[in-house]
């Protein structure tokens, strides 16, 4: 088993819900729910599938839930203390959270739903484990999957991002 980067699921979700008062943002649970969820999976992503923290999710109709950190924090954030993350998390942590962190919950819900590992292990029943191996997997494969985004036009055409060729044009000149 691999060495997780902090020591509790804790530290992670008391940095996001400090990172959200400091901006006075309201962290809604399903929220935080869904950055956990995130957070756990792009660093497995990012550092060769190492965890970033001891957790499981299991999976909803709603999306994953990391059981622990949920009924913790059903009546509000804890009086345990927060203690300070290691800086490589931290920075990690805050780029995740410009990713993420200005998204509503209904836009997390849906991205996290469309995850096929939330769907597969959904398959199975509520309140399945997602296999972390399962999670690393998914998320490395993400990143060398470039994401191409369609956008449409109202009548159905696709559009195309524009790229110069740096092709210097032929312009007339007209000399008075």
């Amino acid at each position: 088993m691999t060495t997780t980067a902090v020591e509790t699921v804790l530290d992670v979700a008391f940095w996001f819900m400090d990172k959200a008062r400091s901006e006075d943002v309201y962290l809604q649970p399903q929220k935080l729910q869904r950055l956990l969820y995130l957070s756990q999976g792009h660093y497995a992503q990012a550092y060769h599938g190492r965890k970033l923290m001891p957790a499981i999710f299991q999976v909803y109709q709603s999306g994953p839930i990391e059981p622990n950190t949920y009924r913790i924090m059903e009546t509000g954030r804890p009086d345990i203390r927060a203690v300070g993350l290691p800086p490589e998390v931290a920075n990690f942590l805050e780029r995740l959270w410009l990713r993420y962190g200005h998204h509503g919950t209904d836009h997390l819900n849906q991205e996290v739903k469309a995850h096929e590992i939330v769907w597969r292990v959904l398959r199975k029943g509520e309140g399945e484990e997602i296999p972390f191996s399962l999670m690393a997997a998914f998320f490395q494969q993400l990143g060398t999957t470039p994401r191409r985004r369609t956008i449409k036009t109202p009548d159905g055409r696709r559009l195309q991002k524009w790229i110069p060729t740096g092709r210097p044009v032929a312009r007339s000149v007209t000399h008075n």
